[in-house]
């Protein structure tokens, strides 16, 4: 990310942390229902008891609360960039791993699944959305053993009332997915005006046997 984009982000995050101090509504991500829903999403990738899990913008860690709440015993590991988010994080959930670090500068540890919730929507004014997002995913999946879940906002709603907010072509998306990889899978059928794209590891190609 532009280090302006970057320095944006960082700074409208800290104002809502200033004014809704470590709450849910300093995330703005709607209502705790919708995130909810979010989290089932991103769960049904396949992530399971033992996995380890690599939450990327992980916020103050409720992705792990989530977890604890399903009976998920994961092997949980949250990074953002900004450091405020962090400090809160390891104050609610001490003992937990949670790191400053940013996914296109900073080495990260290989992951079974890399998730990520509300992290992309933000329109850039000094890089081109798709192509940060394509490094994103491409990024992630390096360092995924069983898969990668993102969400994002769609560009199939009725009107668009937050300037600021980047609304994404879901076909587009499935185009530079598969890219990546040929086993992705697009999640287009939950009731927010989101989706979730999913990329699995990929598989040799095969052909037909010559016909005799």
């Amino acid at each position: 990310m532009n280090p302006d984009d970057k320095k944006r982000l960082i700074e409208r995050y800290n104002e809502r942390l200033q004014k809704f101090s470590a709450s849910f509504e300093a995330l703005n991500s709607g209502t705790e229902d919708r995130r909810r829903l979010r989290f089932d999403i991103l769960t049904q990738i396949g992530i399971a008891s033992g996995d380890s899990v690599l939450d990327l913008g992980c916020g103050f860690g409720d992705y792990l609360l989530y977890c604890r709440q399903r009976s998920l015993d994961v092997r949980y590991t949250g990074i953002d960039i900004n450091p405020l988010m962090i400090e809160k994080a390891k104050e609610r959930l001490p003992g937990v791993e949670f790191f400053v670090k940013d996914l296109q500068i900073d080495a990260i540890e290989p992951h079974d699944y890399v998730v990520s919730t509300s992290c992309f929507n933000l329109k850039l004014k000094n890089e081109d959305n798709y192509a940060y997002l394509e490094e994103i995913l491409r990024r992630c999946y390096a360092i995924a053993r069983k898969g990668v879940a993102v969400d994002l906002l769609t560009d199939y709603v009725d009107f668009r009332g937050v300037p600021e907010a980047f609304h994404y072509s879901p076909e587009r998306i499935f185009s530079i997915a598969k890219k990546i990889t040929k086993r992705t899978c697009l999640r287009h059928d939950y009731p927010l005006f989101e989706f979730c794209i999913y990329l699995y590891p990929d598989f040799k190609g095969w052909r037909v046997p010559d016909a005799k």
